[in-house]
């Protein structure tokens, strides 16, 4: 299991940065170095800071691995390039295009082609078409063993519903998404699956719930050997321990662990 230096080092270098131009305006470069040599762990404000240093945005995910929305190679290119760099706008119209609609031949590339067309809709704040894209996504599915874009799909719903306060729709589309959760051939878009369902109990306010979905997600990425989403693990666990501590500030009376230090099992260093 990386830790959370080796994860940041290798996010800090994906993005072309030094350790003195992440380090600028954020902290001493030799405490930066420190936290990637694991010798102190940050607290959630410094890691909050050094995300908004990488341009890491909690709600821009990009799939490990695309799926394809048509037999057209260069149709699947145009996704993948769009999505990896989260140009929802461009991707909206590009899915909007009539040669590409003509394109869908199977069941498989409708379910994608409608998967991505709802993520360019919420990413652009098209939130009620981005519902029924998603539910179209689902129309022919197997909801009794449900494969990883399907999980996906009810998540993103999930989203949706957090975004417009809808709790108990919200909730059961978590819930939809790990049905039958242990019929599944492991790939690692589904280290996404418990991330999307600790942002949407986050948005909801139910922070207990959202870092019970970190853990358990955290713990299911270290199992299967891989690190994809874990930045992301990281910096959500981050936000609710900056939340836990406001809410410490408004009810002095009741007492709450240091949510990230709990997460370590170890101090966490806050004199920089």
């Amino acid at each position: 299991m990386k830790n959370l230096g080796t994860v940041l080092k290798e996010l800090r270098k994906e993005k072309g940065l030094t350790q003195k131009e992440l380090a600028e305006g954020v902290c001493a470069q030799s405490m930066l170095s420190a936290i990637e040599n694991d010798v102190y762990i940050p607290n959630a404000n410094l890691l909050i800071n050094l995300a908004n240093k990488l341009n890491v945005d909690l709600n821009e995910i990009s799939l490990a691995s695309n799926y394809t929305i048509s037999k057209n190679d260069d149709f699947n290119q145009t996704v993948d390039k769009l999505c990896n760099q989260h140009q929802y706008k461009e991707l909206l119209a590009f899915l909007q295009q009539d040669n590409v609609l003509n394109s869908l031949n199977t069941a498989a590339q409708m379910q994608a082609y409608y998967y991505y067309l709802g993520v360019s809709q919420l990413q652009t704040g098209a939130l009620d078409e981005g519902l029924a894209s998603f539910k179209l996504s689902l129309a022919e599915v197997n909801h009794l063993h449900l494969n990883t874009i399907s999980r996906l799909g009810y998540l993103a719903m999930g989203c949706i519903d957090a975004l417009q306060n809808n709790k108990t729709s919200a909730i059961d589309n978590i819930d939809l998404a790990f049905r039958n959760w242990n019929e599944f051939s492991y790939d690692e878009n589904q280290n996404i699956i418990y991330y999307l369902a600790a942002l949407i109990y986050f948005k909801l306010n139910d922070y207990q719930n959202s870092t019970a979905y970190l853990v358990d997600g955290i713990s299911f990425i270290a199992k299967h050997d891989s690190h994809y989403m874990l930045a992301n693990c990281y910096f959500l666990m981050a936000r609710l321990a900056q939340e836990a501590h406001d809410d410490d500030k408004r009810l002095e009376a009741h007492q709450r662990k240091d949510l990230f230090s709990e997460l370590y099992g170890e101090k966490v260093f806050t004199d920089f």
